[in-house]
């Protein structure tokens, strides 16, 4: 897989996560799941986070501060009615910076790049292996995240962006 290559699943990502928030209040990103699990804001904020070390591998920097990624975080409480959180305004100019920043970034890398090992200070499953290798399941972690905002959008009471 080249630099190039991975850039365009990115891409291809990024739509479908655009077409999947059009439309989409910042009250409907913060309607819970009867059957639980986490709000459309929370597994926004949490791709977010996540493309935060897709930078970081890359050679850029997250666009969440280490404050506003707290609550984004993999393994943090469930977002509930009265927290202070991102706006989903704010959510979605975080994710646009984040791909004008990651395209580039992964064209740009080169195959020796990609088969670097996985810095040490990462290296947890899923982030073993080559950088390459990361990158190809951080892409698997953010299409499965952009399933769930495609069915969340739905229980908000918005029609499926996508046929």
């Amino acid at each position: 897989m080249t630099g190039t290559e991975l850039a365009s699943m990115y891409e291809f990502s990024y739509g479908a996560l655009k077409r999947n928030l059009e439309g989409v209040t910042n009250e409907e990103s913060l309607v819970i799941p009867d059957v639980g699990g986490n709000c459309l804001n929370w597994v926004l904020g949490h791709i977010i986070v996540a493309r935060g070390m897709l930078l970081t591998l890359t050679g850029g920097a997250p666009v969440l501060t280490e404050a506003q990624a707290e609550h984004y975080r993999r393994g943090s409480d469930p977002v509930k009615p009265g927290d202070h959180v991102l706006d989903i305004g704010t959510l979605r100019g975080l994710l646009e910076d984040s791909q004008q920043q990651l395209i580039p970034a992964l064209a740009a890398m080169a195959d020796e790049d990609l088969a670097a090992p996985v810095p040490e200070q990462f290296r947890r499953p899923p982030l073993t292996g080559s950088v390459g290798d990361a990158l190809v399941r951080l892409h698997y972690h953010e299409g499965y995240h952009n399933g769930q905002i495609g069915l969340l959008r739905r229980l908000a009471g918005k029609v499926g962006a996508i046929a």
